[in-house]
């Protein structure tokens, strides 16, 4: 049985963590495919990387398995989960990381892993990656059932992270800040269908403001219809409302902050 495993953390690489877990995962099962999404989420930030999943998962195969490790409460009394969902695993801390995903998804069982017999014999209170993700991530690859790994619980049990929806403005929207990328684009929670409800045509300007400043953009298909150092609104490769500047950073200029209300109007 082929299941890829797909890693997700805020790890980065300086350090020999996601290599570890790696090896814990080959160690367990030789043959597991290993894909690595990011290791490069702001560190501890859940909701950051519970969009990061969300995104991604559609661009994997069925029954890929999801390890996400951005875990500030490792060592408390948090869970640590096996999520089965229509078309995927999720394995990772009980802390909302995984939930925006299995909801699109939806949940078909959640397990509870905290004290699953094939974790490592011996575990850390501070990488629950390496001793209880990693090896539940292997097994599930080998075709372990969830069921063989853990607890059955109610998925009502479990913590959930919330998006706030857009809401329309007389002459725009209000949103959230989804997510900041590297290049400072920043993406809003208006996905594609909303933005079609609010009429707006290419080419049209419109005033971003967020908190502390402002900016006139132009609705185009990429940032590339604009002049360098110009404000761009589009909808990215995810489908959601995004605000870029052409060879510039957006987020940085408008001062801008994941989980920050920004608001979008019409010039006229």
């Amino acid at each position: 049985m082929q299941r890829i495993i797909a890693l997700l953390t805020d790890f980065g690489y300086k350090d020999p963590y996601v290599g570890v877990m790696k090896g814990v995962i080959k160690s367990i099962n030789p043959d597991a495919e290993i894909v690595d999404i990011t290791h490069s989420i702001t560190r501890q930030d859940v909701y950051e990387a519970a969009i990061a999943l969300m995104v991604s998962a559609k661009y994997f195969p069925r029954n890929t398995i999801f390890v996400c490790v951005v875990d500030p409460g490792v060592g408390s009394a948090r869970r640590a989960l096996l999520i089965r969902t229509n078309n995927y695993f999720l394995i990772g801390p009980d802390n909302g990381c995984l939930t925006l995903l299995a909801r699109r998804d939806r949940v078909k069982e959640v397990y509870d892993i905290s004290n699953s017999r094939y974790r490592l014999s011996e575990v850390s209170a501070t990488f629950h990656g390496r001793d209880v993700f990693a090896p539940i991530a292997a097994y599930v690859s080998l075709g372990y059932k969830p069921e063989q790994l853990g607890s059955r619980i109610e998925p009502s049990l479990i913590k959930y992270i919330e998006v706030n929806p857009p809401t329309r403005r007389n002459r725009g929207f209000s949103s959230q800040i989804l997510y900041i990328d590297v290049f400072g684009n920043i993406m809003t929670n208006a996905d594609r269908e909303f933005i079609g409800k609010i009429g707006l045509e290419l080419g049209e300007k419109l005033v971003v403001r967020t908190s502390s400043r402002e900016a006139v953009c132009r609705y185009v298909a990429s940032f590339s219809h604009v002049d360098p150092d110009s404000y761009a609104c589009y909808i990215n490769s995810w489908g959601f409302f995004e605000v870029a500047i052409n060879m510039g950073n957006a987020a940085k200029e408008l001062n801008a902050k994941r989980g920050e209300e920004i608001v979008v109007e019409k010039t006229s």
